[in-house]
Formats: C-alpha cells, sequence, structure tokens
C-alpha cells in the first residue's frame, strides 16, 4: 500500500491503519527524511518515497509477532 493511496482516509481510519495519527506519521517522516536522503551519494535511489517507506515500517512493527509468542501458540497446538 502506497501513501498516496491512504492520504484520503479520514483521521479516524488513518489512525487506525497505520496506528499513529497523522500529525504523529508527518512528524516521523520529518526525522528520517534527511538519514533517507540519498541524492549525490553513491548507491541507487530509494523507489519509494519517505513517505512509504514509513508507511512499509509502521506495518511491519504493527504486525509483527515476536518468535517468543509464536513458540508459544505452537505449544498450545501440540498440548491438544
Amino acid at each position: 500500500m502506497l501513501y498516496r493511496e491512504i492520504e484520503f482516509l479520514s483521521d479516524g481510519e488513518f489512525k487506525r491503519l497505520c496506528g499513529v495519527s497523522r500529525e504523529t506519521f508527518s512528524a516521523m517522516v520529518e526525522v528520517v527524511d534527511p538519514a533517507l536522503d540519498r541524492r549525490g551519494r553513491k548507491g541507487g535511489q530509494a523507489k519509494l518515497s519517505v513517505e512509504d517507506q514509513q508507511l512499509v515500517a509502521l506495518e511491519y512493527w504493527r504486525e509483527y509477532r515476536s518468535q517468543f509468542y509464536s513458540g508459544s501458540l505452537s505449544d498450545e497446538v501440540r498440548a491438544e
């Protein structure tokens, strides 16, 4: 999912999808933008915008399950 696809969402829907408010998202982008700016440096340019990269990171962290959590689920299945 790209940022331009979710820009039109209401503030509530945006927070529900991303886990942070639109204002927090913008502040996060401002912080990481200088670190992700590769213009004038060696290497290729990013194919995703900073907003898209931030969105990918938030989606990953929101859906991430720890190995411990996954392992505890498999123990429950084996016990049955």
